[in-house]
């Protein structure tokens, strides 16, 4: 019997274009709880040691606006979308082709909870690579007052050290959003087939939202501590040798809470960033009116042909 070659996938441009759109607009949504959650997962290094000068999610939020007024939730936020867009955008797209290429080569309908696994990795390795030095100058950004802009930021890390300040925490970073994505993709999609077989959430937010909101919490649970590491390793200078000094000298110094300082912004702002998203991406991805903007650059799939067959004796 002949073998079948897998169906060649073509890149969706909607979906590259309705993952970007529906990270910027999660991610501006929840932009205050983020800059709150930064600040407290990097007090300790920035305060020199003194005393926590946020001490709780209400306390820290009072405190920004007292000081910065509501542009201070804000602060970094541009330099947050410039790195959202492509990265939610890669993410996106490339979790669609692996997952394409798995049930391809499988021959199944559905890939199965470890595979989904693997294309959520995937997606979120690649998605890192691209934008990791967006993420440092966010960071930068939202921790250091004196950098008065991307422009300065970039000027002041490629003083520090070229390429490789650009891409300084990229280690950890790698460790704990590929697994994040990873759980949070998988999490998504499997509650999706799970529910609704036929692949569309019907219309109206509610469903996606549900979906996405218990995605996003599987995942940041398991992920937390290594984002508050990845962090740290973001600031100027080096306080820690390694992920795994980081880890050591946090429980040292901390205690174990100190992993998971700011989780309570952070559990905030994932429930609805990865709420808003998931249903901003299905609400585009089902628009007809979306869909045609993009109908010439959508090249169909290429049907399924069989391997040439090789003459027996």
């Amino acid at each position: 019997m002949a073998a079948q070659a897998p169906a060649k996938r073509q890149i969706k441009v909607d979906t590259l274009f309705a993952g970007g759109i529906s990270g910027a607009c999660a991610r501006t949504a929840t932009a205050p709880l983020d800059r709150v959650k930064i600040l407290m997962q990097t007090q300790r290094l920035t305060s020199g040691g003194g005393s926590d000068k946020y001490t709780g999610l209400w306390q820290a939020l009072n405190r920004v606006l007292r000081e910065d007024g509501v542009k201070g939730y804000f602060r970094g936020n541009l330099a947050n979308c410039i790195r959202v867009i492509p990265y939610s955008a890669t993410q996106f797209v490339t979790f669609d082709y692996c997952k394409h290429v798995v049930t391809s080569y499988t021959s199944k309908d559905q890939p199965t909870i470890v595979q989904r696994l693997a294309c959520g990795a995937c997606a979120g390795i690649c998605a890192s690579f691209a934008t990791h030095p967006l993420d440092v100058i966010r960071t930068r950004l939202a921790v250091q007052a004196e950098l008065t802009g991307i422009g300065h930021t970039v000027t002041t890390l490629w003083s520090e050290g070229g390429v490789q300040a650009m891409y300084k925490g990229l280690g950890p970073t790698l460790a704990s959003l590929a697994p994040f994505v990873a759980i949070n993709f998988a999490a998504y999609d499997t509650l999706k087939a799970h529910f609704f077989p036929g692949g569309n959430v019907p219309q109206g937010p509610l469903y996606s939202l549900g979906m996405g909101a218990t995605a996003g919490i599987i995942a940041q649970t398991a992920c937390y501590p290594l984002d508050t590491i990845r962090r740290r390793m973001q600031l100027k200078g080096k306080n820690y040798k390694s992920t795994l000094d980081a880890i050591q000298t946090i429980i040292k110094t901390e205690g174990s809470l100190g992993l998971y300082r700011g989780i309570s912004a952070n559990t905030l702002k994932v429930i609805p960033n990865n709420a808003i998203r998931w249903m901003v991406f299905e609400h585009l991805k089902q628009s007809p009116a979306f869909k045609q903007l993009f109908v010439r650059f959508n090249v169909a799939e290429t049907p399924e042909k069989p391997a040439p067959q090789t003459n027996r004796v």
